[in-house]
This record gives structure tokens, sequence and C-alpha cells, in this order.
């Protein structure tokens, strides 16, 4: 049986999105999934690295579709992968690599009716880290 000491354990993670604006973050997870036509599609999680709002969590997905393909490689590039040719694309081949990411705040309803905010990351809301080891070759 475990002992847990709850002393310095804060009562709810924060969840609430973070400002828009461009973050430095590090991929830190990635769920596969698949969309409801089928398409593969990861579940991306993303930690803002640095300033004020540092270990706070974005999400976003990566759909494997012929429409979203552009998105695919736009976001494998970003995150410093060859995108040059063919490409045996596996999540740990993005696990702990660094982006720039734009985010903005986005109202929604919940299944219950209930107005809410979240992060949203647009389209082309990738890019490289400047001078960052995994910039890809272009």
């Amino acid at each position: 049986m475990p002992r847990v000491d709850f002393t310095n354990v804060s009562d709810i993670n924060d969840f609430s999105p973070v400002p828009d604006g461009e973050y430095l973050v590090r991929l830190t997870d990635i769920e596969t999934d698949s969309t409801r036509s089928g398409d593969e599609m990861w579940k991306l999680r993303l930690q803002v690295e640095g300033g004020e709002h540092a270990g706070r969590l974005l999400f976003d997905n990566l759909v494997f579709s012929a429409k979203a393909m552009p998105r695919v490689k736009l976001i494998c590039a970003s995150f410093g992968l060859d995108v040059s040719g063919v490409l045996d694309l596996d999540p740990s081949m993005l696990l702990e690599k660094r982006a720039l990411v734009s985010t903005y705040q986005e109202e929604y309803e919940d299944d219950k009716g209930q107005a809410k905010v979240a992060n949203r990351i647009p389209y082309d809301g990738y890019s490289p880290v400047p001078g960052d080891d995994n910039a890809p070759p272009f």
C-alpha cells in the first residue's frame, strides 16, 4: 500500500488556457488513435518551456489524411525531421523534440451546453526553433 504525502500537492491542475501568443514547446507525449472516418490520428501533448507559462500544456491532433498532409509535413519539419522524401514516421521520432507553436483562445460549448475556453493551434501554427539542433535540413 503506497504511503502518500499530500502536503505540497495542489488541489487542482491548472488546465486554463494560456494567453494568445507563440510558445517554445516540447512534444512530451503522443497517443495514437483514429478519426471517425478511419484516418490515423496522433494526439499531441506539448509542454511550454520557459517564461511565466512554463510547464503548461497545449494539445493538438496530427491527422494522416490526404487533405492534412501539408500540415503533417509542416509539423514534422518544425520538429526537425527531414521531410524531403519518404519517411517511415513513428511517434518516437517526434517525442522530446522542440518547436515554436502559435496558439489562440477559442470559445466553445461542451456536451452539457456550458461555455468553455480552450487553446487552439492554427493549421499553420508550427515553426522550427531558430538555431535549435533539431532544425530541419531544407
